[in-house]
């Protein structure tokens, strides 16, 4: 199950984080890390992007990306 499986206002315990490259780097630095409690805020249209909220981060997403977080409710 990823990010983009959550419905607005449900959040998730992280338990992978593929992203690579700069992205992922960003993330991890942001605390989307394996273990961390992450909430789905809302979407954009046709779901193409996603905010989310990781602690006091609150951080929009493209669904490429938001694909690569996989959570467990």
């Amino acid at each position: 199950m990823t990010v983009l499986d959550l419905n607005d206002n449900e959040s998730a315990t992280i338990t992978g984080m593929f992203a690579t490259g700069g992205a992922g780097e960003r993330l991890r630095a942001l605390g989307f890390v394996r273990g961390s409690v992450v909430a789905v805020l809302g979407y954009s249209l046709f779901r193409s992007s996603v905010l989310l909220a990781c602690g006091p981060v609150r951080l929009a997403v493209r669904r490429r990306l938001a694909q690569k977080i996989e959570v467990r409710v």
